[in-house]
C-alpha cells in the first residue's frame, strides 16, 4: 500500500530491524540510511534534522528500545517538517505497555509492530507478533500476506505467518495479569533508580514517557569488570547490544557506506551498556541483592 523509496533506521537495535530492510529490498528498490542514537540508545532526535535534510527520506522505522518511547511530539515535528507525507513505522516490540503522555505505544506510527517473544512483557511460549494500524487498506494487505494470499484469491506470494490458537488463548489469559506485571516492573525500576543513581549512569525514559521497563540499562566504563563481579555474586546480566547495526557482517553484502565518526554516540553506548535483571517475578530480597552487588563493586 506504500511505495518506500528511501528509509531511515537508527544504529542501535536488534538485527531484525536491519534484516527487515534488507529482505524488503528483494521485493522493491529501497535505499536506506542509518542514523546515530542519543545517550539513552534511542534514535537521536537532536540530529534527526541533519539526517533528513536533503536526503530524500520518505519512511522512518524506529524502535522504542528498553520499554521507553521517543519524544513523540518532537519526533513528528522534525519528521513532518522535511516531508509532510513521511511514513512512520513504530517498532514497539519492547514497549508494549508504555505511553507517551496519554498515547500508548503501538499507536505511535502509521504502522506499529509488537513482538510476543518469550522475553517480552507480554510473552508467548513460542514466538509471534502483531501489526497495528488504523488504515483498513494496510490491514487487508497484512492479513492477505500472512495467509498465503487467500484474502484476495492468492494474488500475492504470501506466507503462512500465524500464531497457533492455543498460544493466542494463553496470551488472552495473560492479558488479565498484564497490568499487575507492569506495576511490578515499575516498582522494581523505581527502586533501582532511587538506590543506584548516585553510583552509576542509568538509562532513563524521556519526559512525558511512562516506560514499560522491558529492560533496565545502566552505563559504565567498567562494564566488563562489573559484569564479572556481579556474575561471581549470583547476578546474571546481559549486554543489549554489543554492536551497532553498521558493524553487523550482513551489512557487508550491501553498498552502504559510512564514516567512522558518524556513529560516535552509539559506539560509546554499546561499549558501556549493561542490563540488570528486571521482571515481575523478582522478589524484594533479590532486588536488594542486585543493588548490594552493584554497590559492592562501584
Amino acid at each position: 500500500p506504500v511505495s518506500i523509496k528511501k528509509l531511515l533506521i537508527p544504529n542501535i537495535s536488534f538485527p531484525a530491524t536491519l534484516n527487515s530492510v534488507l529482505l524488503a529490498q528483494n521485493h522493491q528498490e529501497i535505499e536506506f540510511e542509518i542514523c546515530d542514537t542519543d545517550i539513552n540508545g534511542l534514535i537521536d532526535l537532536r540530529s534527526l534534522d541533519y539526517a533528513l535534510n536533503g536526503a530524500g527520506i520518505d519512511t522512518i522505522l524506529y524502535p522504542n528500545l528498553w520499554g521507553h518511547t521517543v519524544d513523540w511530539d518532537h519526533f513528528q515535528l522534525v519528521a513532518k517538517f522535511f516531508n509532510q507525507d513521511m511514513f512512520v513505522i513504530e517498532d514497539a516490540a519492547q514497549s508494549f505497555g508504555a505511553y507517551y503522555k496519554d498515547q500508548p505505544s503501538g499507536s505511535l506510527g502509521d504502522v506499529s509492530v509488537l513482538s510476543f517473544d518469550p522475553t517480552k512483557n507480554l510473552p508467548n511460549y513460542g514466538s509471534g507478533g502483531m501489526i497495528l494500524t488504523d488504515e483498513l487498506e494496510f490491514a487487508e494487505v497484512f492479513m492477505n500476506y500472512r495467509d498465503n494470499g487467500k484474502l484476495r484469491d492468492h494474488n500475492i506470494a504470501g506466507t503462512n505467518s500465524k500464531m497457533s490458537e492455543s498460544d493466542c488463548a494463553q496470551m488472552l489469559v495473560k492479558l488479565q495479569y498484564f497490568d499487575a506485571w507492569q506495576k511490578r516492573r515499575t516498582e522494581i525500576a523505581e527502586y533501582y533508580i532511587n538506590e543506584l543513581y548516585q553510583y552509576v549512569d542509568i538509562v532513563l525514559p524521556n519526559e512525558n514517557v511512562t516506560s514499560a521497563w522491558h529492560k533496565f540499562i545502566i552505563r559504565t566504563s567498567h562494564r566488563h569488570n562489573l559484569q564479572s563481579y556481579l556474575a561471581r555474586h549470583g547476578v546474571e546480566t546481559r549486554i543489549h547490544y554489543q554492536q551497532g547495526l553498521v558493524d553487523l557482517p550482513v551489512l557487508g553484502s550491501t553498498n552502504y557506506v559510512w564514516t567512522t565518526d558518524q556513529f560516535r554516540e552509539s559506539d560509546a553506548f554499546v561499549k558501556e551498556c549493561l542490563s540488570l535483571p528486571i521482571y515481575p517475578e523478582l522478589t524484594d530480597s533479590e532486588v536488594e541483592h542486585v543493588i548490594e552487588a552493584v554497590r559492592g563493586y562501584l
